[in-house]
């Protein structure tokens, strides 16, 4: 796990960054929706699509740190001249790294934002149903 924290680079950071504020956004809202007398009002709603904001904000980080990454690989290869194609392809491995860790994470927080939103309309459901 500590070799891909190091391989991620620089954007390791904004990754985490993301991805506690996407838990973080998520606890609140399930706090929100779960407890007792909950009802579904516009800023729980809106606390709820934070969740998927945060897991898409992840995944351009992801992107973002491949291209930079792909940059910087570009730029050693072009530096070192001829070098092998193992080594090449390390480099991109490498790269595409953060784009998979971005991607995963905006596959999670897709999930735990349907969850919520569905708890949001069973809610407004019941609160129809009551008029």
């Amino acid at each position: 796990m500590s070799e891909l924290w190091y391989s991620l680079g620089y954007i390791r950071w904004p990754l985490a960054f993301s991805g506690l504020l996407m838990l973080l956004v998520t606890a609140y809202s399930a706090a929100r929706l779960f407890r007792p007398g909950a009802a579904p009002d516009v800023l729980t709603r809106t606390w709820v699509d934070a969740v998927l904001f945060w897991g898409s904000f992840a995944m351009i980080a992801g992107v973002l740190g491949t291209l930079v990454g792909i940059v910087v690989a570009a730029q050693s290869i072009e530096a070192a001249g001829a070098v092998s194609s193992s080594l090449v392809w390390g480099g991109i491995k490498v790269a595409l790294m953060s784009s998979v860790v971005g991607t995963v994470m905006l596959a999670a927080s897709a999930l735990l934002w349907f969850g919520l939103q569905l708890r949001w309309r069973f809610l407004a459901a019941d609160e129809l149903d009551d008029i």
